[in-house]
């Protein structure tokens, strides 16, 4: 996703921009699916409005003109000359304000259509996808930058309509009186197109190419201003250093910005002067010819605006044609986004999902991508109804990778699990993910009420408080759910209004209880004691095996004590599965497991008799 050397001389092409036109059809089309009866009303007030100037014109031409033929006829022609204008003034400015009204709303409704484009693709994506560097870089600058574009687009489209229809009324005007001064001021301001449209890409560049840096100024900030992070923030005095760092890209940035201003503004003074030096001549010779009478008054006043009016006209237009430029490049990073190719496994007969009875990881390798290492590599074991499984290792050894590709948040990996006997990749995936459930060891604290909290392990359920408060009952928290404020709607956390924050244990009970909401076939548990004290973590293995009852239960662990009770242990290093049996068998064994375990008994009993020591003293 990120930019490649051979596309940046593409970007900076004028092929390349003409090209990006081919995202208009697809844009009409988002347009008209957003609110088909509201895009066409504000077509029509659009045009109306590119009409409008000329007949305005051309009422006060008449109306100043009115003033001298009422020397000779009275007063009369110079009230219908000043009724009509009056009037259609009046008409103009209460379409206008009718046209402000429906592109605010529909501005709102676009905006709501794009947001939700992007979030649609972003829960279709894997994990795979997501872990990108560069798929994180487009959904940054898919929601920063072209969530806005659509609208912006539409908007230079409709001027761009509204301006052909003003310039070549005006032009026309010009035409009759002298010819050559409607193409001089059509041709002049299509001289600086070039060298705005160069600026424009060189911005554009510069903005594509900043993504990651922008990414990481978000994350200092990031940092400086969540909650999570201030503790530690404030304890190691990280703050200025962190607002240095922001300080410093920001700096980068606007000297970035600076530079590009300064082109434009040079740019824009050289044809500033060209356009005023041609506007001059052409009131000259305007001038002139209503010092020899070849032209009324009205007509006087009516071919200086009609200069002044082509000539915006067409500067307007060129900045309307350069500003799509540029959109339609943001525009395509929109579409990139939306366009990246989710993978869909083909399966040749798709087998409904039964109860999981057993599960059965067979000589099971894997790769995380762009790693050259195996995260696993030949693992072998299997699990039966009713059993505990515990998988364990230092940190690195695969353990949670299991737990992904069982969960098949990646499904590209070398042998086979097998459920029930038959090939994961047999399963419909939402279908098997339904009969699972997981607390994994960074599990979401969700800033809502309690009750989505817990509710969110099966969202259909959300409204059953019996079922909700037995899954906390069942995690150990159903007394912390009765004492909060508004029980199960109280608000949980402190990024919102009257949140009651917990504790890193309590939040870990939470996910517990959420993941207890659904009725499972196999129950997962991933660190589910690293925040809780001994006691509350015995608590939670004493409910989790008897939740597991003929069901099938899988937890990972560094806690050697909390184990020793699961019916198989897993022993992993470096990928591969080192050993394997009951806490019996590896401890008779005499590897590596005893050795830890062994290790971390000592540990504890030695942290006991200091606690004792330190009572007694």
């Amino acid at each position: 996703m990120a930019i490649r050397k051979e596309e940046e001389s593409s970007i900076m092409s004028v092929a390349n921009i003409i090209k990006s036109f081919r995202y208009w059809p697809r844009i009409m089309r988002l347009l008209w699916a957003t609110n088909a009866k509201g895009l066409v009303a504000i077509m029509v007030l659009n045009l109306f409005h590119g009409v409008s100037p000329i007949i305005v014109l051309i009422l006060t031409k008449n109306l100043i003109n009115a003033i001298t033929y009422s020397w000779n006829t009275g007063f009369n022609v110079v009230l219908w000359a000043f009724g009509g204008l009056v009037g259609f003034t009046l008409l103009s400015q209460l379409l206008s304000l009718a046209q402000s009204y429906l592109e605010s709303l529909f501005k709102v409704l676009l905006m709501n259509r794009i947001n939700r484009l992007i979030m649609e693709k972003s829960i279709s994506l894997s994990l795979k996808d997501f872990e990108n560097a560069g798929v994180q870089d487009a959904l940054k600058l898919a929601q920063n930058e072209a969530g806005h574009r659509p609208y912006q687009i539409m908007q230079q489209m409709l001027a761009l309509i509204s301006g052909v229809v003003t310039l070549f009324s005006a032009a026309g005007i010009l035409i009759v009186f002298r010819w050559w001064m409607a193409f001089i001021l059509l041709i002049i301001p299509f001289t600086s197109f070039y060298s705005f449209l160069r600026i424009g890409q060189q911005e554009f560049l510069l903005q594509f190419k900043r993504i990651p840096k922008m990414r990481k100024a978000w994350y200092y900030s990031f940092l400086m201003t969540n909650d999570k992070n201030f503790k530690e923030v404030k304890l190691y005095q990280l703050g200025k250093y962190l607002l240095g760092c922001y300080n410093k890209l920001f700096r980068g940035f606007y000297c970035e910005d600076k530079h590009i201003a300064k082109k434009r503004l040079n740019v824009g003074i050289l044809f500033q002067f060209i356009n005023l030096m041609v506007n001059g001549l052409m009131m000259f010779v305007v001038l002139r010819a209503a010092f020899f009478q070849e032209i009324e008054i009205g007509t006087v006043v009516a071919l200086t605006q009609t200069i002044t009016m082509t000539q915006s006209n067409s500067q307007s237009l060129i900045s309307g044609i350069l500003s799509l430029c540029q959109h339609n490049l943001y525009l395509k990073q929109l579409f990139v986004f939306l366009d990246l190719k989710v993978k869909k496994v083909v399966k040749e007969k798709c087998v409904d999902v039964p109860a999981i009875e057993t599960i059965e990881f067979k000589n099971v390798s894997f790769q995380y991508p762009d790693n050259p290492n195996y995260a696993l590599r030949h693992v072998s074991f299997k699990i039966k109804p009713g059993e505990t499984i515990a998988i364990v290792g230092r940190n690195g050894s695969g353990k949670t990778t299991l737990i992904k590709l069982l969960t098949q948040l990646y499904d590209e990996f070398e042998g086979d699990i097998l459920i029930n006997g038959m090939s994961i990749r047999s399963f419909d995936q939402d279908a098997l993910r339904q009969r699972m459930t997981v607390v994994f060891q960074d599990f979401v604290q969700y800033e809502l009420n309690m009750r989505h909290n817990i509710g969110f392990g099966h969202v259909n359920r959300l409204d059953s408080d019996d079922v909700i408060m037995e899954a906390a009952k069942r995690a150990g928290i159903d007394s912390l759910v009765e004492d909060l404020p508004q029980e199960l709607d109280t608000q949980i956390g402190r990024l919102f209004e009257q949140g009651s924050q917990l504790s890193g244990g309590q939040w870990q009970r939470v996910a517990i209880a959420r993941a207890f909401m659904r009725q499972a076939d196999v129950y997962i548990l991933d660190e589910p004691s690293s925040m809780l004290d001994p006691e509350s973590e015995r608590d939670v293995f004493e409910k989790f095996r008897e939740l597991i009852h003929q069901h099938i239960g899988i937890f990972i662990s560094h806690r050697y004590t909390s184990i020793k009770y699961a019916d198989h242990i897993v022993m992993m290093d470096q990928g591969k599965v080192i050993e394997l049996g009951s806490h019996q068998e590896l401890i008779a064994k005499d590897g590596v497991y005893a050795y830890l375990y062994n290790m971390q008994l000592a540990a504890y009993s030695e942290g006991e008799k200091e606690e004792v020591q330190y009572d007694v003293g």
